[in-house]
């Protein structure tokens, strides 16, 4: 399927001013994941088929699954990316849609504590105690580059984490460092220990433990004592749809990849075992990467990344989303940066050559200098690169609809 086009309609409305409307849903480049067969007398040339498994078509089983009641975790997408995707806005949109199809199924995975400051989570309510460091890809990097899966919350002599989720929450699942002299962490469900468990190990692991909350928990807080580590937590439903938000404002392809060891993200990724894996990366690069050597790394690492992703998670489907257009707001005429079409081409390279389907946003909201109309609409803000809250909405909205329909 061809990805990019736009309905677009200027309506008038009560006051006369035009209204700018975006009516054209999600449309994939989709590559088929199936292996190409050989004809047993020319082993090195592939014989064509027809095709049978196309890159979504794991969060399509997934949600008819869901649909059907015959699923057995909620359906789990597990968003990667900057700030158009840390300030929950488009994930929460998606988050929502979800629900009303298949219902709720929890806030999904959260960070201990936000690995920036700016980074929000919709679906839950989170405060945390001065006692705890955080870690992430493009904050302070711990020093062994374990980061679960994408940021990691640390106290030397304890502290407290305390989550009131919005929805109904029946478990959660710590994602924790088990290290030498590790401390004790309590898990409280309003005001009642649930469970309490010891964190020392004779070496570092990464360690993950499920518990069933009471019926009716509205809050919940995790209580360390002494040396504790903690990469995050899963808040879920017996079932319903899940999204994750796991990006991080001021994150970046290279900082994912260099930041963050492969194997350690390898491993977290596969136990979360989401249904499908969306990367929207790029805000960030394209004020300094330009076409050519530089662009070819970004590629580069961008394919290491969905490498390990499809390692990881293989049943899963795969997503790669496109940077919006953006304009230069470096130069007093504010052209539209020349960065992006190369960007795009290149992500799109790496996504089909590992078998990730691709949205290209930058053709669905108009191309080249499209964020000017987007601005003028109230669908981007002054920036030129992050979507109001309207326009986050129309990207949700859309991105539902081309996974739904």
């Amino acid at each position: 399927m061809k990805a990019g086009w736009l309905v677009i309609a200027l309506c008038t409305i009560a006051d006369g001013a035009p209204k700018l409307e975006i009516a054209a849903p999600a449309t994939f480049d989709e590559p088929c994941n199936q292996p190409a067969m050989a004809a047993p007398d020319l082993p090195a040339v592939a014989t064509p088929r027809a095709c049978k498994h196309h890159a979504l078509d794991g969060f399509r089983t997934a949600l008819a699954a869901q649909r059907a009641h015959t699923a057995a975790h909620p359906l789990r997408v597990s968003w990667f990316g900057d700030s158009l995707t840390a300030d929950d806005q488009i994930t929460n949109g998606l988050r929502h849609r979800l629900a009303g199809l298949v219902g709720d199924g929890g806030p999904g995975f959260v960070f201990g504590a936000p690995p920036h400051p700016f980074c929000q989570h919709r679906a839950i309510a989170r405060s945390v105690s001065e006692e705890w460091t955080v870690h992430g890809i493009s904050a302070p990097i711990a020093a062994d580059r374990l980061l679960g899966l994408g940021g990691s919350t640390e106290t030397e002599a304890g502290g407290t984490l305390r989550f009131v989720p919005t929805t109904a929450v029946t478990s959660i699942e710590l994602h924790y460092l088990a290290q030498p002299s590790g401390g004790s962490l309590e898990l409280v469900a309003d005001g009642t220990q649930v469970t309490k468990l010891d964190t020392s190990a004779a070496m570092k692991k990464s360690m993950f433990l499920e518990v069933e909350l009471p019926a009716g928990t509205k809050a919940i807080e995790f209580r360390a004592r002494g040396r504790v580590r903690l990469f995050g937590a899963s808040f879920e439903a017996r079932s319903g749809a899940v999204v994750d938000n796991l990006g991080i404002v001021n994150a970046t392809v290279k900082a994912m990849h260099d930041h963050n060891m492969k194997e350690h993200w390898h491993n977290q990724l596969a136990h979360r075992a989401p249904d499908l894996v969306v990367i929207m990366y790029g805000t960030n690069e394209a004020e300094w990467l330009a076409p050519g050597s530089s662009m070819e790394q970004h590629e580069k690492l961008l394919g290491e990344l969905l490498a390990t992703a499809r390692a990881a998670v293989p049943e899963a489907a795969c997503l790669v989303i496109s940077p919006l257009d953006q304009l230069d707001w470096h130069d007093e005429k504010m052209p539209p940066r020349a960065s992006i079409p190369a960007m795009v081409e290149a992500q799109h390279r790496a996504a089909t050559a590992h078998g990730c389907a691709f949205w290209d946003t930058y053709a669905w909201m108009g191309g080249k200098g499209s964020s000017s109309s987007w601005y003028k609409y109230g669908l981007i803000v002054k920036d030129f690169q992050h979507p109001t809250s309207e326009g986050a909405d129309r990207i949700a909205e859309a991105l539902f609809a081309g996974l739904t329909n």
